[in-house]
């Protein structure tokens, strides 16, 4: 076995290239240990967009991860962005964490290329790479590298300036990353063998070169997918890439020899230069980071808290909380700046700001005199929970940008199991009293769970890009989130049948074929429906098609930007995650957005909050500037019957939910434009169900679902009294009294299997529970008086 080859990968592209690497990270670290390696490394082109994944993905599968990246490098600065032709888009160089520093410095190179150095590509520079080289080691010789290209001119020419030109930039790698505290070197003359003319022609002077400058020589592979089968699927890539059909001669076609190859291979194809072998265990030996999951950079806040309250003596308690809130302001901690800071009196003080903010809306959701104990209790259960997991921070800081978004005329309102929290109800970040309805708090956050919980904003759309602004100025360590979109089976089809050459209309017919249900495969979809089973079986040419489509589907094809998540830290991000430009952003924007999607930025240790822009709250908002510019408010107040000369009339936060004409609009399924229950098939449930009580409103939006939907007749033949409610016992009976008998919400079955388990886990289920129809007859005549 000692005498079994050795060689690692070190250049290497998967999905992440965007449609130019095909090896899929899931099948990647099991294929490189069955060819008898133990180590690999990934270096997508320009970005580290897959470098978490194929970091846990590799150490699962007990294969050694070496992160890395093959750059861009601008010929000049990297800020001019001036078309020369000559490598506008940079010259590649593959960059591989050797330690911690190197990945911290991969992390600053990758985001500044994207920040300060787009041009065609995310582009480093010479000052670049000589300030953040430490910790990395530099392979420079494949054919789009420097070396290469003046190599090339050389080898074409055979002008001795070119030779010169590639001898000083082999010096100045070799300088820039100098040898490390071993003495060993960081830069390594790189040399590849396939069946590519100019790369053989250059490959003597490249051994020449290191010779000459005793520099060490490393072979690799430039692998872009996996096994040598794969050449086709690869191909058939590229050309979605750009666009050609697989008929197009003049096209770019990668070379056949660019797959994962055995140590045997690259042994074999390397028996002349067994010193490039050598390095490339040697660079892997030398390649080292531990990545540590366990960090929390969750950002923290320095509440200004004013020495005294302004207590509530009457009126319009939505202005007074509005202003009560305006003597609050929150400062941004920075942990590079502010090292002095005691993090515990940081703790007191939000835990303190957010407790007096909560106690005095309570007063503002429930009047002086409608606050029961069981509603105090509640609130100070979870603010000792919340102070417990130090989640304080995190509803402060929430709370600061729904407070502005508010004082600024931008509707904003939680959804999501944040609004089954009291707190989140008397800040005022939802309307949905969590006792009226029989929300539990441990849907938002269990006592056991140390993840931080998602708050999920709706924002007026039109607002919304405001608030983020805000938050960015604001906070600073601020950036959106990438997503990933992939190979769907119907966009397969047709991507695929495009670059076959066959007719969008007939690549829209086989796409049609595919069955309209979420997520569903190629695969499925032959079983699922015959007549694409019968053209697979009987067409070659879509027997050809299907079987490209099914080995590309699932590949990551483009990046985008987060409909909602935001990310939000105490450190610039770049320490903690690398940074990108949005897809189509301009040259001179200042957005950027995170390489992670939501979930790996989570896992990282960074917090994650949702602003989801929401027509429907532009639409409303809308809708009350037509009704105060049509109508005096005298009108308006005899319209909703409101006679309170303190109260603004269309103040949708102290809105009632028991007006008949609301509900015979729902009846009549009068609802276009009325958010999730604008569809045909939601209208026709309202119709047989003819709601008359929001309980039923919020019923038939959790049933108008895939599942739940079987049981929606149950539901309306038991509210019309056709059919009796079942009695299945006395606990399951309480718990879906109001939804008939039928199972609906999640918190109904938290509920039940707690009581009948007799679990102890969530104390407050019982306590909230248990006074459910009491607090709601409460609610009902505070109600009556106030509305």
């Amino acid at each position: 076995m000692d005498n079994d080859p050795q060689f690692v990968h070190l250049h290497l592209h998967t999905e992440f290239s965007l449609l130019d690497g095909g090896n899929r990270i899931g099948q990647l670290a099991e294929y490189v240990k069955e060819q008898g390696m133990d180590t690999v490394a990934v270096t997508d082109h320009g970005n580290l967009f897959g470098a978490i994944a194929f970091y846990t993905a590799a150490k699962a599968a007990g294969i050694k991860p070496i992160l890395g990246i093959e750059a861009y490098v601008a010929v000049g600065d990297r800020t001019e962005r001036t078309q020369t032709g000559v490598a506008d888009g940079g010259f590649h160089l593959v960059l591989l964490a050797r330690n911690m520093t190197g990945w911290q410095n991969l992390l600053k190179l990758s985001s500044d290329s994207y920040a300060n150095g787009f041009y065609y590509k995310p582009r480093m520079d010479r000052t670049t790479l000589s300030q953040w080289s430490e910790g990395l080691i530099a392979i420079n010789g494949h054919l789009g590298s420097s070396l290469a290209h003046h190599l090339t001119s050389f080898a074409q020419t055979g002008d001795d300036r070119s030779y010169q030109a590639a001898r000083a930039e082999a010096l100045w790698h070799a300088q820039t990353f100098g040898p490390d505290e071993n003495g060993e070197p960081s830069f390594y003359i790189e040399v590849q063998r396939h069946s590519v003319e100019l790369q053989n022609r250059i490959n003597p002077y490249l051994v020449q070169l290191a010779r000459e400058l005793s520099i060490p020589i490393v072979c690799d592979n430039d692998s872009h997918f996996m096994r040598p089968e794969d050449h086709d699927t690869h191909d058939t890539l590229i050309c979605i890439s750009m666009g050609k059909t697989k008929d197009d001669t003049a096209r770019l076609t990668y070379p056949q020899e660019l797959y994962v190859k055995s140590p045997a291979e690259m042994a074999e194809l390397f028996a002349d230069l067994p010193e490039a072998l050598e390095s490339t265990v040697r660079i892997a030996n030398r390649c080292n980071v531990d990545l540590d999951f366990s960090s929390n950079y969750a950002p923290v806040v320095k509440p200004i808290i004013p020495p005294e309250d302004v207590p509530y003596t009457g009126g319009d308690r939505t202005k007074w909380y509005k202003a009560f809130c305006a003597q609050y302001e929150l400062e941004p901690f920075d942990s590079t700046r502010d090292v002095d800071l005691d993090p515990e009196a940081l703790h007191v003080a939000c835990d303190t700001a957010l407790s007096r903010l909560a106690e005095a809306g309570l007063v503002w959701r429930y009047g002086r005199d409608g606050i029961t104990k069981d509603i105090r209790d509640r609130l100070q259960r979870e603010l000792g929970i919340l102070s417990e997991k130090g989640i304080a921070a995190y509803f402060l800081i929430v709370w600061d940008f729904v407070n502005w978004a508010r004082q600024n005329g931008i509707p904003a309102n939680a959804r999501g199991s944040g609004v089954g929290t009291m707190v989140g109800y008397v800040l005022g970040l939802s309307n949905a009293c969590p006792v009226q309805y029989g929300l539990l708090f441990e849907r938002f956050t269990d006592p056991d769970r140390s993840e931080y919980p998602d708050i999920d904003i709706d924002i007026c759309q039109d607002g919304r890009p405001k608030v983020i602004d805000y938050v960015r100025q604001k906070y600073g360590h601020v950036a959106q989130i990438i997503t990933f979109g992939t190979l769907k089976a119907r966009a397969a089809i047709k991507d695929v049948g495009r670059v076959m050459g066959m007719l969008p209309g007939e690549t829209q017919r086989l796409a049609n074929l595919i069955p309209d249900q979420l997520n569903i495969t190629i695969d499925e979809s032959l079983e699922a429906e015959p007549d694409l089973m019968e053209e697979y079986r009987t067409k070659p040419e879509v027997t050809q098609l299907l079987d490209t489509a099914r080995r590309l589907e699932g590949q990551v094809r483009h990046a985008g930007v987060h409909a909602a998540g935001v990310v939000v830290a105490t450190q610039p991000l770049d320490s903690i995650v690398p940074l990108s430009r949005p897809p189509g952003a301009g040259a001179d924007s200042s957005d950027l957005v995170t390489q992670w999607d939501g979930p790996t930025v989570e896992r990282v240790g960074l917090l994650k909050m949702d602003f989801l822009g929401l027509r429907t709250l532009s639409t409303l908002e809308r809708c009350k500037q037509l009704v105060r510019e049509s109508l005096s408010e005298e009108a308006i107040r005899t319209a909703l019957g409101i006679d309170d000369p303190e109260r603004d009339p269309l103040d949708l936060d102290m809105l009632g939910y028991t007006d008949p004409r609301v509900f015979e609009l729902f009846q009549r399924g009068d609802t276009a434009g009325v958010f999730q229950f604008e569809s045909g098939g939601m209208r026709r449930l309202l119709v047989e169900m003819q709601p008359d009580r929001l309980e039923d409103l919020i019923a038939a939006n959790a049933l108008y679902r895939p599942g739940p939907m079987d049981l929606i007749p149950d539901y309306n033949r038991r509210k019309h009294g056709q059919e009796p409610v079942p009695k299945v016992h006395p606990i399951v009976d309480r718990y879906t009294a109001e939804t008939y008998g039928v199972m609906v919400y999640q918190e109904q079955v938290m509920q039940i299997c707690h009581e009948l388990g007799g679990d102890p886990a969530a104390p407050g289920i019982h306590a909230d529970q248990s006074h459910l129809e009491e607090e709601r007859g409460d609610h009902q005549r505070a109600a009556a008086g106030v509305y």
